[in-house]
């Protein structure tokens, strides 16, 4: 009984669990960051950002990130360097691999939907997005 018990156990616990790879489809896009936290408190807050992130997702999960500078005419300035990554699930948790000019690392992402991409680091940093609206000036 114990035995039976603990099997349903783990299983409820792993069904709870939500499926890192819904996330994907919501990482391409023009992102604004809105704060960045360390240890539940808040480091930077963004009122308004000068950058913005562009992430495009190909089919194989490979993709890059690149900084864009919004104009004025709705259009944007694209940086020449860009961050080409991977994406991956190990343990249950979504990664962005990048491996560029000989360094290698990784980011975790949290949380990816229509309203919000969170990613943290290794230093434990956590990076709130939102995603990208331009600016109307009638």
């Amino acid at each position: 009984m114990k035995q039976l018990t603990a099997f349903l156990l783990i299983i409820s616990l792993n069904s709870c669990k939500s499926d890192v790879t819904t996330y994907i489809p919501f990482i391409e896009g023009y992102w604004e960051i809105v704060s960045v936290t360390k240890d539940q408190k808040k480091v930077k807050e963004f009122k308004m950002s000068g950058s913005i992130d562009y992430f495009k997702v190909n089919e194989d999960l490979s993709g890059y990130r690149k900084k864009v500078t919004p104009r004025f005419d709705g259009a944007f300035e694209m940086s020449q360097h860009q961050s080409e990554f991977n994406l991956s699930i190990y343990e249950s948790q979504l990664w962005i691999q990048y491996d560029n000019n000989a360094v290698s690392y990784r980011e975790k992402i949290i949380r990816a939907n229509e309203s919000s991409l969170i990613i943290s680091n290794s230093d434990g940093f956590i990076y709130t997005y939102k995603p990208y609206e331009p600016l109307i000036f009638d």
